[in-house]
């Protein structure tokens, strides 16, 4: 009963703390010589947390929770909600590096976390398919955006409840210029 009234008391927190935002930011990069991509993902440690409750039906915080327990909670919601697949439809493995506050949101009231980690493709980028549902379970206007290099090749993808899939190297190419920061004020604002 306890757990259940701290989950209770956890969420209601996190509703009454809620932004209005909901976007996930994701750099990758893929690496020929490991046929790895190399994802780094900034989420809203907030959503970070409820996704985890759900998850795995006790408290998860990221200051209370020992990092071990918090990070293999991470790892198997991203194998659920952040899942690239090859041409045959076999899906790759992830590989967690690690995770690191997010410095540039750490002045703001709602702090963000990026998360690091590698999805082997062993085939390359070509024809491989990703589905980015990261939140998407827990709020109907979320939005996934996918900031992709390969070499010179600079491509964005996004995704959203409605639309979580997606080719890669299949995109429209973004903006030379393109910071993910604004990406996620322009976008959210519209």
């Amino acid at each position: 009963m306890r757990v259940l009234s701290a989950i209770f008391y956890f969420l209601a927190a996190a509703w009454l703390h809620a932004h209005s935002i909901h976007t996930s930011t994701a750099e990758a990069e893929y690496n020929p010589k490991t046929k790895k991509l190399e994802v780094s993902l900034t989420v809203f440690i907030s959503d970070l947390e409820v996704a985890l409750i759900r998850q795995s039906e006790r408290e998860m915080r990221i200051d209370k929770t020992p990092a071990a327990e918090f990070d293999a909670q991470i790892q198997v919601y991203l194998t659920k909600n952040f899942v690239v697949t090859d041409a045959a439809g076999k899906v790759a493995k992830l590989a967690w590096v690690g995770r690191e506050m997010d410095a540039e949101s750490a002045k703001s009231g709602d702090q963000a976390v990026v998360l690091f980690f590698e999805v082997a493709v062993p085939e390359g980028e070509k024809g491989a398919m990703m589905r980015n549902s990261v939140f998407c379970e827990m709020f109907k206007d979320q939005i996934n955006l996918l900031h992709l290099r390969e070499g010179d090749k600079k491509t964005e993808m996004r995704f959203t409840g409605e639309n979580p899939s997606g080719k890669l190297g299949e995109v429209k190419k973004a903006p030379e210029t393109m910071n993910p920061r604004k990406a996620q004020i322009e976008v959210s604002s519209s």
